[in-house]
C-alpha cells in the first residue's frame, strides 16, 4: 500500500557505500543471489527512503549469462537478536534482469526505489538496505562465475522525514 504524501518532506540524511561485498557471482539455475552492497540508516514510521544502486559484472564464461538484481530491506535492531538470514526481508523494488552474451562482456546493473517506512516499524530502528544480484543460465558448469567489477558499485540512501506543519 502506498502512503500519500500529505505534507512536505525534508532531506534528513544521506548514507552511501561503494564497498562491494563479493568478487564474483556464482552462476546457478535459479536464485543464487548475493548481497553486493549494503548500508543502514535510522528510520521512523512515515520516513521515505530514496535508494539508488549500481554495480557492474564482467562475463568471461563464453556463454550467455542472465543477471538479475533487486533491492531489499530488513530491521537491523530486531530483539531478541535474530540471525540476518532468518529476519523478515522486504523487497522494495521489482526484480530487474537482462542477458549478458559473450560479445557484450560487461553489464551494468542499476536500479532505484522509493520506499515508505511502514507504520508498524519500531521508531529509531535502523533499516538495512541491501542491493543483491544473481547470475543464472539453464545449464551452468560447476564453479562457473561472473566477476563483480571492483570500483563500479555504489549504494546511496537518501532519508526524507515529514516536514513539520507550517
Amino acid at each position: 500500500m502506498t502512503t500519500p504524501i500529505t505534507g512536505g518532506l525534508l532531506l534528513e540524511r544521506v548514507e552511501f557505500t561503494d564497498d562491494l561485498v563479493p568478487a564474483t557471482l556464482p552462476v546457478g539455475t535459479s536464485s543464487t543471489h548475493r548481497v553486493l552492497l549494503r548500508t543502514c540508516v535510522p528510520a521512523n514510521p512515515g520516513d521515505r527512503l530514496d535508494v539508488t544502486a549500481r554495480a557492474q559484472i564482467t562475463n568471461d564464461t563464453g556463454k550467455v549469462i542472465g543477471v538479475g538484481c533487486h533491492l531489499w530491506v530488513y530491521d537491523v535492531d530486531i530483539e531478541p537478536v535474530v540471525p540476518v538470514s532468518q529476519r523478515p526481508w522486504t523487497r522494495i523494488a521489482p526484480h530487474l534482469a537482462d542477458n549478458c552474451p559473450p560479445d557484450r562482456h560487461h553489464m551494468p546493473l542499476h536500479m532505484g526505489a522509493w520506499w515508505t517506512v511502514p507504520d508498524d516499524w519500531p521508531p529509531g530502528h535502523r533499516v538495512m538496505v541491501a542491493f543483491q544480484a544473481a547470475a543464472f543460465r539453464t545449464t551452468p558448469l560447476p564453479g562457473e562465475t561472473v566477476r563483480v567489477d571492483d570500483g563500479y558499485g555504489q549504494l546511496v540512501i537518501r532519508r526524507y522525514v515529514p516536514a513539520p506543519p507550517a
